[in-house]
């Protein structure tokens, strides 16, 4: 009786910390839970996710892997590429096919990126600022990636 009161004051108090209801957002290559208060703004293959209060931004953005697999680029060597453009520093190894890195955006604001390769696709998924929703959309996205 003492775990199931526990579990009903958990979820309870997670009603009250996220008020806000997640939108399910679903695009050719991935999908994203959209909290209330953020606006979704496009530029070619590039889907910006942009805070109400201009906060934060996260974007995500979905390329081909054909010229890597023709020029022998590995994900390491690409997420180097994509820090060194950034000046962000050096990537790290999250798992196989998943290297992230920090950046300062050219506003100023602390970031962090994100590649990912599956399939014949690569994700680069950067965020920019700080927001409570941050990391729920990015985990989202990463689960919505096959």
């Amino acid at each position: 009786m003492k775990g199931l009161l526990q579990a009903v004051l958990l979820c309870a108090s997670l009603l009250f910390v996220n008020p806000a209801i997640a939108e399910l957002q679903e695009f050719s290559d991935f999908s994203v839970d959209l909290p209330a208060g953020w606006t979704i703004e496009r530029d070619g293959i590039t889907v910006a996710f942009v805070a109400n209060d201009k906060s934060a931004i996260m974007m995500v953005t979905v390329e081909s892997t054909a010229h890597m697999l023709t020029e022998g680029v590995t994900v390491e060597e690409l997420a180097e590429a994509y820090a060194k453009e950034l000046q962000g520093s050096k990537p790290k190894r999250e798992e196989e096919n998943y290297y992230s890195f920090t950046f300062t955006s050219p506003e100023g604001l602390p970031s962090e990126a994100s590649i990912v390769v599956s399939g014949r696709r690569f994700y680069l998924i950067t965020i920019s600022g700080k927001h409570k929703d941050l990391a729920r959309m990015v985990e989202s996205v990463l689960l919505s990636i096959d």
